[in-house]
């Protein structure tokens, strides 16, 4: 028998907030699992305590962001137009129907006016990952780093041509030990300066803090980029930085990793990156912090320069390269240029080899990465901060940068991240543990194990 409804558009219900939202609802678990009371604290020096209009919650200014992030909604005008009829929304917002729900305008305002200049994105954040701590789902000990691009509002195709000066990074403890050498060898020592490398960029038109972005095999265009780093535990987000789509990946990463070191004071001993991540620099943080780094594989320079670098064997104690099927032997010829390349060579010269005067680093990171611990390291990176992002861009909205600027962008990138471990704490606390039972259940089989076996006893000695 078919069924037709009747018109119930105008029917009057009686029933609470609570009942309308399910029990199982994500914003029900962040609301129980998740304090946002310090938000208040953060903010009422921006406030006037006996001035002007009520204000509208901060809290709930937040949230509204929150909400936007956590169902992946595109934009915060949409956001608010979905507020007004959800309950389930409205219910994580405290604003009950009949009570007007506010504009989409409000946060954007409130950005402009209050917030703008402040550290308070980065707080929350801060705040939200020592909630984890607290819940004890960071380790602390394990990192995974790696960068992903969120696409800039402009157009690929409008730029203009500019050339930039950049200071090169002068690497003073390598140019150092360079010339400690060279007076070693009784050569003259190198006399270094300061650098600058023109570069010849593409600048947007539209929003000119973005970054041409150029790699291979990815999609080309203006973009700006987040270098992220996941804890191993739970997969929680301890940094996210925005910089311009043109930075390489490495150029931040060791000041990224002392400001989760220092911010959390967490005891750094494991590290994954990909290939991108292998420059001395950060293999030399590695080892001078005693940190199991595990760098991606990579190759260098032409086919027939690495199979006649592997048919030799290096001697440290000698300083010697040894040919492993003819025993020929190439010689550290004392010299070294100004780039830390040590020259050996066979006696007539016609072999010759370089090797870096810091090539022990690169050694080390060999066997890290070719250790057991070193390949199971590696193989988890994908599956925590590459899933990290995929979790980002499918479901929270993450693949275009909504604002201009880097500054915005990253004020709003602490929010959405912190979005992702709210859900990621929400739901951790309120699953039970993999063979986790009822207590009561436990304690009722318990109690007859014990009766048992005091009957079994008893029958036994009697």
């Amino acid at each position: 028998m078919i069924t037709i409804n009747k018109e119930i558009q105008s029917e009057i219900l009686m029933t609470t907030m609570e009942e309308l939202v399910p029990e199982d609802s994500i914003f029900r678990k962040i609301d129980k699992h998740v304090n946002f009371t310090f938000i208040y604290d953060l903010v009422k020096d921006k406030y006037s305590e006996n001035n002007g209009r009520p204000s509208i919650d901060p809290v709930v200014l937040f949230k509204m962001v929150f909400i936007q992030t956590i169902e992946g909604i595109k934009s915060m005008r949409q956001t608010c137009k979905k507020i007004k009829v959800d309950a389930e929304y409205r219910w994580f917002l405290g604003i009950p129907f009949g009570k007007e729900t506010p504009h989409f305008s409000t946060f954007s305002k409130n950005y402009e006016r209050r917030f703008k200049e402040s550290t308070i994105f980065e707080d929350i954040f801060t705040n939200i990952v020592k909630q984890a701590i607290k819940n004890k789902l960071i380790d602390g000990t394990t990192f995974y780093t790696d960068s992903t691009h969120k696409k800039a509002n402009a157009n690929k195709n409008k730029y203009e041509d500019k050339t930039e000066e950049v200071v090169k990074t002068r690497k003073r403890w390598l140019e150092e030990e360079i010339n400690e050498e060279r007076i070693k060898n009784g050569e003259k020592p190198f006399e270094y300066k300061e650098e600058i490398e023109k570069k010849h960029i593409k600048e947007s038109t539209t929003d000119k803090e973005s970054g041409y972005y150029h790699r291979d095999n990815k999609e080309k265009g203006f973009m700006y980029l987040d270098h992220r780093t996941v804890d191993h535990k739970c997969n929680i987000i301890v940094d996210c930085y925005i910089t311009k789509g043109n930075v390489h990946d490495s150029v931040p990463y060791i000041e990224r990793m002392e400001y989760i070191k220092n911010k959390y004071e967490f005891k750094i001993k494991k590290c994954a990156v990909d290939s991108g991540y292998d420059t001395l620099e950060i293999r030399k943080y590695y080892h001078d912090n005693q940190i199991l780094g595990v760098i991606g594989y990579r190759r260098y320079g032409t086919k027939e320069s690495r199979i006649e670098k592997s048919k030799y064997e290096y001697n440290k104690e000698l300083d010697i390269y040894i040919e492993k099927e003819t025993g020929e032997v190439l010689e550290y010829t004392k010299h070294i240029d100004k780039q830390g390349y040590k020259l050996y060579a066979n006696i007539d010269k016609s072999t010759k080899m370089r090797r870096h005067i810091k090539e022990e680093l690169k050694e080390e990171m060999r066997i890290n990465r070719l250790s057991k611990e070193g390949k199971e390291l590696y193989a988890n990176r994908c599956q925590k901060v590459e899933r990290s992002f995929a979790d980002s861009k499918n479901n929270h909205g993450y693949r275009y940068a909504m604002y201009k600027g880097v500054k915005k962008n990253q004020n709003y990138t602490w929010l959405i991240c912190a979005a992702q471990n709210m859900k990621i704490i929400a739901i951790r606390k309120s699953n039970k543990p993999k063979g986790a039972k009822n207590i009561t259940e436990i304690f009722e089989k318990l109690t007859k194990f014990i009766k048992n076996t005091k009957i079994w006893f008893q029958k036994k000695y009697a």
